[in-house]
């Protein structure tokens, strides 16, 4: 005789996704915010400014000498001398002017490196989000299989004793619930890694527990700006950090040529010396003889060139970056819209239930009924998946074109 199998947990692996209390926006919000690593690269700004205020001033300070002397005269008595020097050096070929835009555009290198660190870490929170919000679905979906699963080997075990099934059927089933088991176990990994990965995107590491996130409906019909590449050239902080890097390098260059230009010393002595009044002015130049800094403009010659290149290639990097994630992208929606238009995506109990009542009509056996069951999780499973991989295409969109922002302009809550 056949019992009824199909338990309520197997119709529970089909229902809705449960909501919850920090929605992205929230996510990527805090993590923009109040991230402990944003600090650092605050405070990177801070050290620029800095420099730029050292840099800025005088290289030289004047110098300020006395020098009492008392001394005996040849023909007798003692005379008080005294001398009093005033010294300051003199900056030749613009130097302060070189220093100046160099440590200028180190800080605007600063402000560009901490925009991008900004927008890593809103655009890592969401990514964590997803990652954490799917993973938590498939090990819930993966929990109610096992149970499932044990459920009906528990009843097949209790067919088995009275004499209703064979052993067949008893290993079957076990067999089913053990790789579901295992099945469970990877999701379960899975979700623990994803949390821990949420908690670190979002800055909390160990302390108040954060609430799980809430994923607002992705809209598939949003279409990215026209002229990907050019607005990813002109918004990404990255390539603004490079030119103001490129731009250091070259006011380094011309500093170092302009180190090469010995700086005068400008001296003005007065004093007294036996009775008598001396004033003295003098102008000391430093002979470039054994070190004229030909090396130190070698090497900022061939740093510039590096940052030059760098720019360069990373310009040819970023148009197959942008090209690779619109092609992705397209893909990703693509799929969701065909998975809308075949119904993939809409979980539906009815083929568990025809499953079910032709195995209580005797016209299915115990082998298809687990496939049954099975197919019916796993095509939740993949439909999840594909809903995963248009997030995460879109994410990666956004951060290619340097516009987190698209990530919100393209959900529907």
């Amino acid at each position: 005789m056949r019992i009824f199998l199909m338990t309520a947990g197997m119709l529970a692996c089909l229902s809705p996704w449960h909501a919850y209390a920090m929605t992205l926006v929230e996510a990527m919000d805090a993590a923009s915010k109040q991230h402990p690593e944003l600090r650092i690269s605050e405070q990177n700004v801070e050290v620029a400014r800095g420099q730029l205020t050292e840099q800025s001033s005088y290289a030289y300070n004047p110098e300020l000498s006395l020098e009492p002397q008392r001394r005996r005269l040849s023909g007798g008595g003692t005379s008080n001398d005294y001398y009093i020097g005033l010294s300051q050096g003199i900056e030749l070929g613009g130097k302060r002017s070189y220093r100046e835009q160099s440590a200028q555009q180190g800080l605007n290198a600063a402000t560009s490196e901490n925009e991008l660190n900004r927008q890593q870490l809103s655009v890592g929170a969401a990514r964590a989000c997803v990652e954490f919000f799917f993973s938590k679905q498939a090990f819930i979906l993966r929990n109610k299989q096992s149970k499932m699963l044990q459920q009906l080997s528990q009843a097949i075990n209790r067919q088995m004793e009275a004499g209703e099934v064979n052993q067949l059927d008893v290993n079957l089933a076990r067999a089913a619930f053990t790789s579901a088991l295992s099945a469970r176990m990877g999701a379960k990994q899975s979700f623990t890694l994803s949390q821990a990965q949420y908690y670190m995107a979002l800055g909390e590491l160990g302390g108040e527990e954060l609430a799980d996130p809430e994923l607002p409906r992705l809209f598939v019909d949003w279409k990215p700006p026209e002229n990907p590449f050019d607005i990813a050239l002109q918004s990404r902080p990255d390539f603004a950090a490079l030119r103001s890097r490129l731009a250091q390098s070259n006011a380094r260059t011309d500093l170092a040529e302009a180190e090469r230009i010995p700086d005068p010393t400008l001296s003005v002595m007065a004093g007294r010396e036996a009775g008598e009044q001396l004033v003295k002015v003098a102008i000391n130049f430093p002979i470039p003889l054994f070190n004229s800094h030909k090396g130190s403009y070698k090497r900022a010659v061939a740093e510039a060139s590096q940052a030059e290149t760098r720019l360069a290639w990373s310009e040819k990097k970023l148009r197959l970056e942008v090209q690779a994630a619109l092609y992705n992208h397209k893909s990703a929606m693509q799929a969701i819209t065909s998975a809308y238009q075949t119904e993939g995506l809409r979980v539906s109990s009815g083929s568990i239930r025809l499953a079910q009542t032709a195995f209580n009509a005797g016209e299915m056996d115990l082998e298809e009924l687990v496939i049954h069951a099975n197919q019916a999780l796993e095509a939740q499973l993949t439909s999840m998946e594909i809903m995963k991989q248009g997030w995460l295409a879109r994410i990666r969109l956004a951060e290619v074109l340097g516009h987190p922002e698209y990530i919100l302009e393209g959900i529907q809550k």
